[in-house]
C-alpha cells in the first residue's frame, strides 16, 4: 500500500433541487467496454490520509475508528453471473464528446431505503474513466487528471421520484477535484482493445484526532448520536423524521410508507477545462482533454437473479446480511445542469429496459440499473475482537497504546457514539462513568 497525492477534495454545499415531470422510466443502453480495476483508495476527508491498495477491485474499508462495518451495500457488480455471463457494465454519466446522449454537466441520482437514525462515517464510491492520465513515480496509479472532478452528494428524504421532490434535503457533499485517471496508454477510442481504468475509494469521514464529518439519515428526535451533520431541525418545525410537508399524511422521510427511511446519493462529474474546481480564479485542465467518458459502475444488494417465467426477471434480496441494500429499484433519475438559482432539474427517471438474464444479439444480459455504493457505520451485528483499538490504523498491527486511550478520550468529550462502551441495547445513550470503566476492562483484557 502507498500513499498518495491525487485525490484531493472541497467540501461543497448542499444544493436544493425541483422537479416535475413523469415517472415513467426512459430505457437508456449501458456502456460496455474493458474496464481495468486499476486501485482502491482509502481517503479520510478529516484528516487527509490516503492508502492506496493496487488491483483493488472490490476491496472495501470501514473507517478508521475501531467500531465501523457495513451498514448498506450494492457490490455486486455482474448480477447474471450465476446464469453463466461474464459481461461486466459501467453507465457512462458524462460524455463531452457530443456522440452520446449524455451530455456534461448532468446529475446522476440513485436511491435507497435505511432505517432511521442511522449513522454513517464512511462511503465506498467509484467511477471509471477514459480520460488519459501519466504514471510518473511508476506505483501503478494515475497521477491525476488536472481539472476532472467528482462531486458525491448525499440527500435525505428522496425516493429518487418527480413527486416529492419538495422533501428532499442535503445532508453534505464532497467534490474530489483531480481524480485519477488511464494510464494503459491507449488513447483511441475506436480501438477496440481501448480499455477504461477503474477505481474505487472507501471515503472515511470519522476522525480520531480531528472533527469528524460523519452523518446521520432521517432525525427523528434531534439527537445526532454524535454525527456531526443531520436535518434535525427542518423549517424550524423539528427532524425531518416528524415532518409531512407534502401532506400525504406519511413523514417526509418514508415518502413510500414502508417503515424505512428514504434517502439518495447523486454524483456530477467535471470535465477538465470546464470549471475552476479549486477556487483559484482559473479554470482547471485543458478543454481538449474533456471529450471522454467518465461514469460508474454497477451494482447490486446481495441476492438472487429470479427468473418469474413470463419474460421479466427481477432481482430478490437478501435482507438476511448485515447491511442488506434494502430500497433498491430496477431505476434511477437524472437531472440538468444547475440553473442560474442552483437548483438541479429533474430530466427523467431511466433503466435499462428491465434486468434479464438472457443474452441478447451481442451476447450480452440487460442488468438491472443500480449502481454500486455502500455505506459504512458504527457495527452491532457482534462484538468486536479487540473494542479498546480505537486508534487502528488499516492494514497496521494491532496494538493497544496510550494512542487508544486518548483516542477514547476525546470521543468521550464530544460524546461520539465509539465511547459509549456501555450502552445497553435498546436503552437510553448516556456517556457516565461506566463507559470509562468498560473501556478500561477492554483495554486491560487486550486483543486476541
Amino acid at each position: 500500500m502507498k500513499a498518495k497525492s491525487a485525490l484531493t477534495v472541497a467540501l461543497a454545499a448542499g444544493i436544493a433541487s425541483t422537479a416535475a415531470a413523469s415517472n415513467s422510466p426512459t430505457t437508456l443502453g449501458p456502456s460496455n467496454a474493458k474496464v481495468i480495476d486499476v486501485a482502491h483508495i482509502y481517503f479520510n476527508v478529516a484528516t487527509g490520509e490516503k492508502v492506496v491498495t493496487l488491483l483493488g477491485d472490490g476491496q472495501t474499508a470501514p473507517a478508521d475508528n475501531g467500531v465501523s462495518g457495513p451498514i448498506w451495500s450494492a457490490l455486486v457488480g455482474n448480477q447474471c453471473s450465476a446464469q453463466g455471463f461474464t459481461t461486466s457494465f459501467f453507465f457512462g454519466v458524462d460524455d463531452n464528446s457530443g456522440i452520446t446522449s449524455l451530455a456534461t454537466a448532468i446529475t446522476n441520482l440513485d436511491y435507497g431505503d435505511i432505517a432511521a437514525n442511522t449513522v454513517v462515517d464512511c462511503v465506498h464510491i467509484n467511477w471509471v474513466t477514459d480520460h488519459d492520465d501519466v504514471d510518473t513515480d511508476l506505483d501503478g496509479i494515475g497521477d491525476g487528471v488536472p481539472g476532472l472532478g467528482g462531486q458525491w452528494t448525499y440527500w435525505d428524504a428522496d425516493n429518487g421520484r418527480a413527486i416529492n421532490a419538495s422533501t428532499r434535503l442535503p445532508l453534505i457533499s464532497f467534490l474530489f477535484i483531480d481524480l485519477p485517471g488511464d494510464t494503459s496508454g491507449t488513447t483511441d477510442p475506436n480501438d477496440p482493445l481501448n480499455t477504461l481504468a477503474g477505481y474505487t475509494a472507501d471515503i472515511d469521514l470519522a476522525a480520531t484526532f480531528s472533527s469528524s464529518l460523519t452523518f446521520e439519515i432521517c432525525d427523528t428526535d434531534g439527537n445526532l448520536q454524535g454525527a456531526a451533520f443531520g436535518n434535525t431541525d427542518v423549517d424550524g418545525n423539528g427532524p425531518i423524521g416528524t415532518q409531512d410537508r407534502d401532506f400525504d399524511g406519511f413523514p417526509d422521510s418514508d415518502l413510500d410508507a414502508n417503515g424505512l427511511a428514504d434517502w439518495s446519493w447523486t454524483v456530477r462529474f467535471f470535465q477538465p477545462g470546464t470549471a475552476d474546481l479549486d477556487s483559484d480564479g482559473n479554470i482547471d485542465g485543458d478543454f481538449a482533454d474533456s471529450m471522454k467518458t467518465i461514469g460508474i459502475t454497477f451494482g447490486a444488494p446481495a441476492g438472487t437473479a429470479v427468473d418469474n417465467g413470463d419474460g421479466t426477471w427481477t432481482w430478490d434480496i437478501d435482507t438476511s446480511v448485515v447491511d442488506p441494500g434494502t430500497g433498491y429499484e430496477d431505476r434511477f433519475a437524472i437531472y440538468a445542469p444547475p440553473d442560474l438559482n442552483g437548483d438541479i432539474l429533474y430530466a427523467g427517471g431511466f433503466w435499462f429496459g428491465g434486468m434479464a438474464c438472457v443474452a441478447d444479439a451481442n451476447g450480452q444480459y440487460n442488468p438491472a440499473a443500480s449502481f454500486e455504493h455502500q455505506f459504512f457505520g458504527p457495527d452491532n451485528s457482534g462484538p468486536l475482537p479487540c473494542p479498546a483499538n480505537l486508534s487502528q490504523i488499516p492494514g497496521g498491527p494491532v496494538v493497544l497504546d496510550f494512542f487508544d486511550v486518548s483516542a477514547f478520550l476525546g470521543a468521550f468529550s464530544t460524546m461520539d457514539p465509539i465511547a459509549n462502551f456501555s450502552q445497553i441495547p435498546g436503552g437510553p445513550v448516556v456517556f457516565d462513568f461506566f463507559d470509562v470503566s468498560a473501556f478500561l476492562a477492554a483495554f486491560s483484557a487486550g486483543c486476541p
